[in-house]
C-alpha cells in the first residue's frame, strides 16, 4: 500500500500511482462475446508450440496463442495476410517471402 498510495514517483512527475488510477469505463462480462470474421477469413487453431499452417504452408506464429483460434485476413497483395487474435493485429504474413 505505501508504494501506490504514499511513495511518490519521478515517472509521474512526483505523484503516487494512486493519484492517476481511473476505473475502467468498459463493463465486466463474465462470457466473451463471438467476434464476427469476414467471409474471406481464414480461421486456424494454433498448435502446441505455437505452429500455425495456411494454404499449405506451416510457420511459428507464437507459442502465446498455442490453443487459440488466429484469424489470417487477406493483405492486399496477393499471398499476403495480416494475422488477428480478436481485435488484436499480431503480424503480417508474406507466403511469397516464404516460399523462398
Amino acid at each position: 500500500m505505501l508504494y501506490n498510495a504514499q511513495r511518490p514517483h519521478d515517472a509521474l512527475d512526483g505523484a503516487v500511482p494512486l493519484d492517476r488510477y481511473r476505473a475502467s469505463q468498459r463493463q465486466y462480462r463474465e462470457t466473451v462475446e463471438p467476434f464476427e470474421d469476414a467471409k474471406d477469413d481464414l480461421i486456424r487453431r494454433v498448435q502446441q508450440h505455437g505452429f500455425v499452417s495456411i494454404l499449405g504452408r506451416s510457420m511459428r506464429l507464437c507459442r502465446a496463442f498455442a490453443g487459440k483460434s488466429v484469424v489470417f485476413r487477406p493483405a492486399a497483395t496477393d499471398g499476403v495476410f495480416d494475422a488477428w487474435f480478436r481485435h488484436q493485429k499480431i503480424e503480417t504474413i508474406d507466403l511469397n517471402a516464404l516460399a523462398r
